[in-house]
């Protein structure tokens, strides 16, 4: 299962404003998440090369999907268990990545975050129980 997204980031220098865009796909296989993507300037030209980052599902602390308004997609919002997991994917934030995801991709998302949030469950109380 894969789902597209998207989102925006802003870089100030002295008075400039730089606005780049990252779009990617996240899947999971084998108890990782999987993000690729490239980087994209304002007029849509490639800023980077096609990039892979994967992380360990287990150092996920916590996935939602959050409703966008009425004709917009979403976001798929992920938080790490520690800043530096998400450190390598442009645009994260203190541990925090929000990817958005459009209207059409909205169904694909929200199974995806609940899968993910039962196998998440299913791991923690594996993990209890030994």
């Amino acid at each position: 299962m894969s789902i597209p997204f998207n989102y925006s980031m802003y870089e100030t220098k002295d008075v400039q404003v730089t606005v780049k865009e990252v779009k990617g796909i996240l899947s999971f296989m084998d108890r990782e998440l999987l993000f690729e993507y490239k980087v994209y300037d304002m007029h849509g030209n490639a800023l980077s090369n096609l990039s892979k980052f994967s992380i360990q599902l287990e150092h996920i602390k916590r996935l939602k999907y959050k409703k966008g308004f009425l004709f917009s997609g979403g976001k798929l919002i992920l938080e790490a268990n520690q800043w530096a997991f998400f450190e390598p994917i442009p645009g994260s934030e203190q541990g925090l990545l929000k990817l958005n995801i459009k209207r059409r991709d909205k169904n694909e998302a929200i199974r995806f975050s609940t899968k993910m949030n039962l196998y998440m469950s299913q791991q923690r109380l594996d993990n209890m129980d030994e």
